[in-house]
């Protein structure tokens, strides 16, 4: 199938996104872009690094779109309460990954300084970059100190998402000859192979193309009403399914626009805030299995009044969204390719929202460049073995979020925390006798990483390993830890060595951060200008 024509059905971020990048690459390809007037869900205001590369796909920096956007910086993810509900919190930075023998060390530190290594500090120590976002500074120069810090792989965006689907659209798409339909589809027509020949709208119109795009959202109108593929939930893993989501003002924007998103654990859930430059997102996460709307409204407010103010609390009016977490089983059948929230979504904690969105579209440009727009079986398996094991991977790296954490003040949290037993065996034994079954399965992208965990033998430790420091997991006892440390005096020696270095180092850190603008100063002096 030579691909000539492109329909995409949907428009949000997703559809314009899919349209710019798509129009911009493949000029000999014709686009078009169906739209109904449909409330957008809205909650993709916050990305990961990830994000970077879609940017970078578009020729974009970040004087073009932020402004229009009211974009801001971000260069961590924040869990508070998430390990006791004391207060507690600590990041998960972008940037500088960890080695297996590099936490083994950390962890005889901890054992011997305890004081002086709780959970929050792990970040600090492996990612340098945690000591500039907890001072709320930014700058995209290097930084003395940090030598790791690349501003251009390792911050991503707080922005409005629903105003980055018009920027698209206005400066990227239509400018590039996509065509654009206010219409509602209703219906399609099929040929003999059971691929899409066109698409009918509630006026009459009918629309033609050799490949349509579903970016309709949780509806999913294309690949599950018309192509009938089902639809796989994560309920067994993720518990909730409901949010309550709102826009709040700043009180003051010098101290409230961090460079993070701060994500805070609930009786039911978690909080999200997501600064952005004219306002705040926020919105409470929850499980309708254990709590009711009223109650999580009630307990939400509760919350915004103690970190706003009553007033703010008071006058907050909620979006409730129904989330539909899970998958597709094929995100590209026969002739129609899920984009976004159409083919699965996880949840929004670690700023998924987006991922499956510029994630698909990248992989799909990937396939129409690779097969010059000649598509065959073997591309569209290769698609779907690629988006499949991304998001199986994702949701159980969001799942450990609660497996990991230590709370147990109600149901709730005691059965996230007990969630993952399925997942026990991997973490035991030789996991390369599950390699089969779980590249066949994609259940457990991330098994390796699992084993790491546990065994530090080998390799990288994916992200997993900052939210296994920030709840508090020692993989191993304090009294293996004792006898490793007496045992041999070579790694005592090494641990003061390292400890009196990184002290001295870290103070010195933050001198040098003391001197850089606010995150808001520099935004205001870089990308906000005119409104100076």
């Amino acid at each position: 199938m030579k691909i000539k024509k492109i329909c995409i059905v949907g428009g949000g971020t997703s559809g314009w996104m899919t349209a710019a990048g798509l129009s911009k690459h493949f000029p000999e390809i014709e686009f078009s872009l169906i739209e109904s007037d449909i409330d957008p869900v809205g909650v993709g205001e916050s990305t990961l690094g990830h994000f970077n590369q879609y940017l970078d796909f578009l020729d974009l920096d970040d004087k073009d779109w932020m402004s229009y956007c009211n974009a801001t910086f971000k260069t961590s993810i924040a869990f508070k309460n998430f390990r006791n509900n004391t207060g507690e919190r600590f990041q998960y930075p972008f940037g500088t990954s960890i080695k297996g023998e590099d936490i083994h060390l950390y962890y005889y530190l901890s054992h011997l300084y305890p004081d002086m290594y709780p959970p929050e500090e792990g970040a600090r120590y492996f990612n340098r970059q945690t000591l500039l976002t907890e001072s709320n500074k930014f700058t995209i120069d290097p930084i003395k100190n940090i030598k790791d810090w690349n501003p251009w792989t390792d911050t991503a965006y707080h922005f409005d998402a629903a105003l980055f689907g018009k920027f698209l659209k206005e400066k990227v798409a239509v400018p590039n000859g996509v065509k654009h339909f206010h219409e509602k589809v209703m219906y399609c027509t099929k040929d003999q192979e059971g691929n899409i020949k066109a698409v009918h709208t509630k006026s009459g119109k009918s629309f033609n193309a050799d490949l349509f795009v579903d970016c309709t959202g949780f509806k999913s109108l294309l690949i599950e009403d018309f192509m009938g593929v089902e639809f796989t939930s994560f309920d067994d893993y993720l518990f909730n399914d409901t949010a309550l989501a709102c826009q709040i003002p700043y009180i003051d924007k010098t101290k409230q626009m961090t460079t993070w998103t701060d994500c805070v654990a609930m009786d039911y859930g978690w909080v999200w805030e997501i600064p952005l430059w004219n306002r705040i997102g926020t919105g409470y996460v929850f499980s309708s299995k254990y709590t009711t709307v009223e109650k999580a409204e009630e307990e939400y407010r509760e919350y915004l009044s103690k970190t706003y103010s009553e007033e703010i609390s008071k006058n907050a009016k909620f979006k409730k969204i129904n989330i539909r977490h899970g998958k597709h089983e094929k995100s590209w059948c026969k002739n129609v390719v899920a984009v976004g929230l159409s083919y699965g979504f996880i949840e929004p904690l670690e700023s998924t929202g987006l991922l499956t969105t510029h994630e698909n579209i990248l992989s799909l440009a990937d396939i129409l460049s690779m097969s010059d727009s000649f598509i065959t079986q073997k591309w569209v398996d290769k698609f779907n073995f690629r988006i499949d094991n991304m998001i199986n991977g994702m949701m159980v790296f969001v799942a450990y979020h609660y497996y990991f954490s230590q709370r147990k003040d109600n149901q709730y949290w005691k059965d996230c925390v007990n969630n993952l037993r399925y997942f026990d065996r991997y973490l035991e034994g030789n996991v390369d006798e599950w390699k089969d079954e779980i590249l066949k399965s994609g259940k457990v992208f991330y098994s390796q990483v699992n084993k790491n965990m546990w065994d530090f033998n080998d390799g990288n430790i994916f992200g997993i390993a900052y939210i296994a420091l920030g709840q508090g997991i020692v993989p191993m006892s304090k009294f293996k830890l004792h006898s490793e440390v007496k045992g041999d005096p070579k790694i005592l020696e090494k641990c003061k060595v390292v400890h009196e270095k990184w002290q001295k180092e870290k103070k010195a850190t933050l001198l040098e951060l003391d001197k850089l603008p606010t995150h808001y100063e520099w935004l205001k002096n870089n990308i906000y200008v005119l409104e100076k």
